[in-house]
């Protein structure tokens, strides 16, 4: 969402025109393998960079009991990342302005296993395929879309259309609303 108000685009525009994996990872240039919004001064996103190119040079792992660590990257050499021993992993990520990616993520993680809850309880077997449906969006074209859900925009937007609401403009009541959208239907499939 951010990345596409930078670009003065919706959703469904930036997902068609800069992602691949379904709309989940960035694209890449073909020729280098360098992320789409990297230009000769570096990245031309940086202010609405995602919560990944916030962490670079971390990498950071949360197992099953949502307990978090976190373990340095190695550097691509043209990198001009942070690094040192002068302070503290906490102190990395508060000058990077990462808590409100982590606390979306968290909202969507929650929004995520509960979608997870809801598949399994109306085929359970359903679950035992996502290994290979996420092989499955891997592989996709890019600029294909692996869930309508990902799309903000169209999304907030059929919500809207069904509640007569306006859409809000500001990214952080647009994620609300979106996350109310994808919430409302997921209540509609638990009450099936």
């Amino acid at each position: 969402m951010r990345l596409s108000r930078n670009l003065g685009i919706s959703t469904t525009e930036f997902i068609g025109s800069y992602t691949e994996a379904g709309g989940t990872v960035l694209r890449t240039r073909q020729e280098n393998g360098a992320c789409v919004f990297l230009n000769e001064r570096g990245c031309g996103v940086h202010s609405d960079r995602p919560l990944a190119c916030r962490l670079y040079p971390l990498a950071r792992w949360v197992d099953p009991n949502g307990h978090e660590s976190f373990g340095l990257l190695t550097p691509h050499p043209q990198s001009e990342g942070v690094y040192g021993a002068g302070s503290t992993v906490a102190d990395y990520l508060r000058g990077q302005g990462a808590a409100p990616f982590f606390a979306m993520g968290n909202t969507y993680g929650e929004v995520y296993g509960r979608m997870l809850a809801v598949l399994e309880r109306l085929d359970p077997s359903e679950l035992d395929s996502r290994p290979e449906r996420r092989a499955a969006i891997s592989e996709m074209a890019a600029g294909s879309l692996g869930s309508s859900l990902l799309d903000i925009d169209a999304t907030v937007d059929a919500y809207c259309a069904q509640h007569n609401c306006e859409k809000p403009t500001d990214v952080d009541k647009l994620v609300e609303l979106h996350v109310m959208a994808v919430l409302e239907w997921l209540q509609t499939l638990e009450l099936s």
